[in-house]
């Protein structure tokens, strides 16, 4: 159903620790809503089975990863990178996290800590519509395509339809394979 698509798990799965979730608030969304205006520490929640397909392989790719997440996409990457903390060896992964303005970047002091914990994790967050933004600008796929060639990456892309679709086939055509480009689609196409 609809309400699944507004919130995603963001942590690796891990039985001794709780879940983290990122939630998007849809204007007069009854599920989005009711999590963010009356949810507290403690309130119990019944929730379905997980329903996203974006998960890091067994074995690993040998290759390294290009995350690209847009708004409550960044929820499965998040996730990814939770998991790749614990290998003793991570592949190098950069993750390009855009939203249409500055406040968007909800996540991004988690992201940069994560970053400086960490050598192989690069982030980049970048906006389409704030003129005020000292970083990154522009749409994502254009942002993503600006930082060279991803060709040898393995790709993991999660958001708004419109950015998925668009990021997977610029990659495509810069000469990824398909096979190389996972992708997560939100359903909703906001960017």
């Amino acid at each position: 159903p609809r309400l699944w698509r507004y919130y995603s798990i963001a942590n690796a799965p891990r039985p001794d620790t709780p879940l983290e979730f990122h939630i998007r608030l849809i204007d007069g969304g009854a599920v989005s809503m009711a999590l963010t205006d009356s949810t507290v520490a403690g309130t119990e929640l019944r929730l379905g089975p997980p329903i996203g397909v974006l998960t890091l392989p067994q074995p690993l790719p040998e290759r390294d990863l290009l995350l690209i997440a847009g708004s409550t996409g960044l929820a499965p990457l998040k996730a990814i990178v939770d998991q790749l903390t614990d290998l003793p060896q991570p592949p190098n992964a950069h993750l390009f996290f855009g939203a249409r303005k500055a406040d968007g970047l909800y996540d991004l002091d988690s992201l940069e800590k994560m970053a400086a914990d960490h050598s192989w994790l690069t982030v980049t967050p970048a906006v389409s519509a704030d003129p005020k933004f000292s970083g990154e600008t522009g749409s994502l796929p254009d942002v993503v395509a600006r930082h060279g060639d991803w060709s040898r990456h393995e790709a993991y892309v999660a958001g708004p339809t419109q950015m998925v679709q668009e990021t997977a086939d610029r990659l495509a055509a810069a000469g990824m394979a398909r096979d190389q480009i996972h992708i997560e689609d939100f359903g909703w196409s906001e960017p």
